[in-house]
């Protein structure tokens, strides 16, 4: 009853207040009764992941010839991160962070002026990636009073990405950067046993950059605009009141818009992206 006759009173009293006051009033009434509170957990996964990257050149014009093309399939890493997560009077924060090795997969390069009558060139690949993400949210407890629990979750965040790849036969690197902001929501539902279930989606809003060399000849891009998706699910065992063990997965797609690409000879040329990484992990964590 306490509580509630605090609410009411915040409420009434924030009613009077400029919209910027008035903003900063509602935030404060709602951590008076907040409902979701976690300490803060660290989670240590590992896992494989597969990339697909696929990028060309064309000349400018809606019918402009192809020129170049790069297809990356079945870039595969051995993937190892970290992830610090809490919930604080509602508030939600997560970071996580993670790097691949190893970057074993093939390589399917076109190029015409390289060779006309075979233009097409295979080759093993190499490399290593590493991401880094965080985002805040806030948790809304769409079960309050029940013997388990759901939490709806709005979020906000940014991420970046980085991948570079050794063409192994062509003694070439490609090197591929994206870093934005995203926004999304996640669902955890936590049952009356052992287990949880984490689902989630967001749209991406992204900066690209990419860099490699095709014989002779260099090739830059860096554009804004960019846009894309990611989804990921996860289910956690309960071990105690400390410790969880689970698995999870995610998958990722990024595409650039069609933009113009630098080339260290020769006129500019339209130049467009698409990268696709499919993650899975198991995953232990306890919480401090």
């Amino acid at each position: 009853m306490l509580r509630l006759w605090t609410r009411l009173l915040v409420q009434t009293e924030c009613a009077s207040l400029s919209m910027r006051k008035k903003i900063f009033c509602t935030l404060f009434a709602a951590s008076l009764w907040a409902t979701v509170n976690e300490p803060l957990r660290w989670e240590i996964f590992s896992g494989y992941r597969n990339d697909r990257i696929h990028w060309h050149l064309q000349e400018p014009g809606e019918e402009g010839a192809l020129t170049l093309s790069e297809v990356y399939r079945d870039v595969q890493y051995w993937l190892n991160g970290l992830v610090l997560k809490a919930i604080h009077r509602d508030l939600v924060v997560f970071v996580r962070g993670a790097y691949g090795a190893f970057g074993k997969g093939k390589l399917t390069q076109r190029y015409e002026p390289m060779n006309p009558a075979d233009p097409h060139i295979h080759s093993s690949t190499d490399g290593w990636c590493a991401d880094a993400s965080g985002y805040v949210g806030y948790a809304v407890n769409l079960t309050a009073d029940r013997p388990y629990k759901v939490l709806l979750v709005p979020l906000i965040g940014y991420a970046g990405y980085f991948e570079q790849i050794h063409k192994m036969a062509l003694s070439e690197h490609f090197r591929l950067v994206w870093n934005g902001w995203f926004i999304g929501a996640q669902w955890i539902f936590e049952t009356s046993g052992p287990a949880i279930f984490t689902a989630g989606w967001s749209y991406n809003m992204m900066h690209n950059r990419a860099h490699t060399h095709v014989g002779e000849t260099s090739l830059k891009t860096s554009s804004g605009g960019n846009k894309g998706q990611l989804g990921w699910a996860q289910m956690d065992w309960r071990i105690g009141s400390l410790w969880r063990i689970g698995l999870g997965g995610e998958m990722l797609y990024l595409t650039t818009r069609i933009v113009d690409a630098a080339l260290s000879s020769g006129p500019d040329q339209k130049f467009k992206l698409r990268w696709i990484p499919i993650s899975g992990w198991v995953q232990t964590s306890r919480t401090f």
